[in-house]
C-alpha cells in the first residue's frame, strides 16, 4: 500500500511539474511608435524644386544627398516634425503643391513639399 502511495505521489509531482513551470508570459509591452520622419525644407522654393528634379524625388537619394557633408544641399534640410509650427503660404506649380512652413526659432518659412495634394485645375 505505502508503494502505490508513493508511486501515486511520484506520478502527481511529475503532473505537476510541467505545469508549474509553464507559467503564463508577461504580454509584451506596446512598441513605441517611430518618430515622425523628418521634413526635408529649403529656404528657397527654386532650390527645393531642383533638389526633388535632381534625386528624382526619391526620398533615400534625398536623404543621401543631404547627409553627403560634399554634396551641394542647396540650403535644403531635414527638420524635424516638431519643430514645424504650421503653413505660411501655401503656393501649386506645375500640379505639385508646395507649402512655406513656419519654424521654430526662425522667422524665416522654409519651403517644403506640400502633405496636402493640389486642387484639380
Amino acid at each position: 500500500m505505502r508503494r502505490d502511495l508513493v508511486g501515486a505521489g511520484l506520478v502527481l509531482a511529475l503532473l505537476a511539474c510541467p505545469a508549474g513551470a509553464q507559467r503564463a508570459k508577461a504580454p509584451a509591452a506596446p512598441a513605441k511608435p517611430a518618430p515622425p520622419e523628418p521634413v526635408v525644407t529649403c529656404g528657397a522654393l527654386s532650390n527645393l524644386r531642383l533638389l526633388m528634379a535632381e534625386t528624382g524625388g526619391d526620398p533615400a537619394a534625398v536623404k543621401a544627398r543631404l547627409a553627403d557633408p560634399k554634396a551641394d544641399h542647396l540650403g535644403c534640410t531635414r527638420i524635424g516634425r516638431d519643430r514645424v509650427e504650421g503653413n505660411a503660404e501655401r503656393v501649386v506649380v506645375g500640379g505639385t503643391a508646395y507649402d512655406c512652413l513656419k519654424v521654430k526659432e526662425t522667422s524665416l518659412c522654409r519651403w517644403a513639399l506640400s502633405g496636402v495634394p493640389a486642387e484639380a485645375p
